[in-house]
């Protein structure tokens, strides 16, 4: 969601020292004062599908960014992760090659947790008619407009994958780490585990 995605660039940029975009001088700032500021980013999902990086922003570059949109991507939401994930591994006709039961596990932790979700530094973020919502509202006025386009591209691009079974990932999955090892037909190299200290 456009609002969730600057409040984190927000709290990002005030402690990221390793990034271009670090802002020290933001730890002292409000969320008000950063989205009224000339730093908080303007519309950046819309300005990068339209290539218009500056200056003022016209329908015509959201009816762009939409068109970019649904004839280039498969749109997944992090508020349906589940059904994001499936319908990407229908899509790409992903299955497990390695050891089923494992990358099962593991895909359980990351749908539930993530492996990049930085839980620890999560702030709460403003609600629906706070002041600090109303203005990244208004920096981000059509990245909403997108984002609910997307929200309804999300429900049409089930088609996609209508005919597939749910749980593709299991369907003719194969097991390199197994005993007696099965192997795809079209051929598969079992990855070596990686040791300490290897580069």
């Amino acid at each position: 969601h456009p609002i969730d995605r600057a409040v984190s660039m927000f709290y990002y940029i005030r402690v990221a020292d390793w990034e271009p975009s670090y802002k020290p001088e933001l730890k002292d700032w409000t969320l008000e004062q950063y989205a009224q500021s000339d730093i908080v980013e303007n519309n950046w999902m819309t300005r990068q599908l339209s290539n218009t990086l500056g200056g003022e922003l016209t329908e015509e570059n959201l009816s762009k960014a939409m068109e970019v949109i649904r004839r280039k991507f498969l749109v997944g939401l992090m508020s349906q992760i589940e059904p994001t994930m499936a319908r990407a591994e229908k899509f790409f006709r992903w299955t497990f090659h390695v050891n089923p039961p494992n990358q099962e596990a593991c895909r359980e932790r990351l749908m539930s947790g993530g492996a990049n979700s930085n839980k620890a530094n999560k702030k709460e973020g403003p609600k629906e008619g706070d002041e600090a919502w109303t203005l990244l509202a208004h920096q981000n006025n059509f990245d909403l407009r997108l984002y609910s386009y997307i929200e309804q591209l999300f429900v049409e691009q089930e088609a996609f994958v209508q005919d597939l079974p749910d749980n593709f990932r299991n369907v003719d999955a194969t097991c390199c780490k197994c005993y007696p090892q099965t192997f795809p037909p079209e051929g598969f190299d079992c990855p070596e585990p990686v040791k300490n200290g290897d580069a």
